[in-house]
Formats: C-alpha cells, structure tokens, sequence
C-alpha cells in the first residue's frame, strides 16, 4: 500500500538526529516532464523502507540547471528498502528517469543536526540558507538559544539545521525554515528580523557567510 508522510514524520520517526544522513539529488527536469518524473518517482519508491523516507521536491531560485531534487533519507546502519529490488528494476527505473532529464549540479549529502517540529502537511514549502559557518560549536550554541526564543512566532512551522558532508554549492551547514507558500515564509521572515532574539544570534553565532538561498517545495513524500 502507498504511504505518503510528512516530512516531521520521516525526522522524528528516526530514533537519533546524528544518525540521520540526508543524500540530496538534484535534477534539470525537461521542460514539460515534470508531471512524468513525479509518477515514475512515486511508483519507484511505493514501498516500505528499512528507515526514514525518500522525497521529491520542486526547487526554484537554486540555479538553471535545478528544477527538482531527491532527499532520500535514513540511518546509514540501516538503509535502504525493506525488500530489495533487483539491478534490472533498478536500471529501468533509471532508464526511464533520464529521459526526462539533463544533469543538475550541486548535489550533496548532509547530516541533520537540529529539528523543530512542526506541521508538515500544511507548511511543505521551504527557505534554504547554504552557508560557511566557521565555528560550528558556538553557531549550534546561538541557533539553539534563538530558535527557542522565537518558538511563537514559528508557531507550527518547522526548522532544521544540517551539515554538508560532501557536495553542495560550497558552504558547511544548511538551515532552512518551512511555511504553507513563500508569501507566509517572507512574512514570518520578517517578523524574526525585528525580534531581539534575532539581534543576539547575529551577534552570537560567530563568523557565518552566505553562499545561497532558494526554495523547495514537497511534492512526494514516501516512507
């Protein structure tokens, strides 16, 4: 049976945040087969993984060779499908998808570090920030003291923060802040800026450059 979860499911569901690795595809989608990559990716991953999820989002903002990427998500100690599926699956699967695509850049894989939980099948869009931060001890420290002092201004939104391990645009962290559609995310955004809390964490979190932002949205989610 077909299971689609929210993103806050997949996380929370997995026992430990350290344990959890994020690999991040992205794809140049061929104009007009976006419709065709969601259902070849819905039928591939109807089925029952050994842990976390994989996901399909729409990506704006990132670059012109992004249109969409894939999150597949889970414990590296326990990975993959539930009922392994055969090389020749596999590679009609992969067959079909390269059709409808041209090669994106900037893939990564992340380990997800912070989660604050919230409504995910209300807020799928989200804000990403790819960043250097260049002392990740005291930005955890700041980032935790700040999130917990805008916890009713992000009422059921959900935010997280991530390592890039390998890959990306060339930052070290990834956080990102979801919202029901990019106009609630501005909004909510700009509420954050006029807080205090946000003052001290600019001032707290030690030296952080921006490398890029852009915006994701859920299409598939299956565990």
């Amino acid at each position: 049976m077909k299971k689609f979860i929210t993103i806050t499911t997949l996380l929370v569901s997995i026992v430990s945040f350290a344990q959890t690795s994020i690999r991040v595809i992205n794809l140049d989608v061929k104009m007009g087969r976006a419709e065709e990559v969601a259902e070849l990716f819905a039928e591939w991953n109807d089925a029952e993984r050994k842990s976390g999820a994989a996901v399909l989002q729409g990506v704006n903002y990132l670059g012109y060779d992004v249109t969409h990427r894939v999150l597949l998500v889970g414990d590296p100690a326990n990975w993959g499908y539930k009922e392994e599926k055969s090389d020749v699956e596999w590679d009609a699967y992969i067959g079909k998808i390269q059709k409808n695509i041209n090669d994106g850049t900037g893939s990564m894989v992340m380990t997800n570090l912070r989660w604050r939980d919230g409504d995910g099948k209300k807020n799928k869009a989200h804000k990403n920030w790819e960043m250097i931060v260049h002392e990740p001890a005291k930005f955890a420290k700041a980032y935790d003291k700040f999130i917990k002092a805008i916890d009713n201004i992000l009422d059921d939104r959900i935010v997280a923060l991530e390592s890039i391990d390998m890959g990306g645009q060339g930052g070290t962290h990834n956080t990102w802040l979801s919202g029901s559609n990019l106009n609630d995310i501005i909004l909510t955004e700009r509420a954050i800026n006029k807080t205090k809390a946000f003052q001290n964490f600019i001032a707290e979190r030690g030296k952080v450059e921006l490398v890029k932002s852009y915006l994701t949205n859920n299409i598939h989610v299956f565990n």
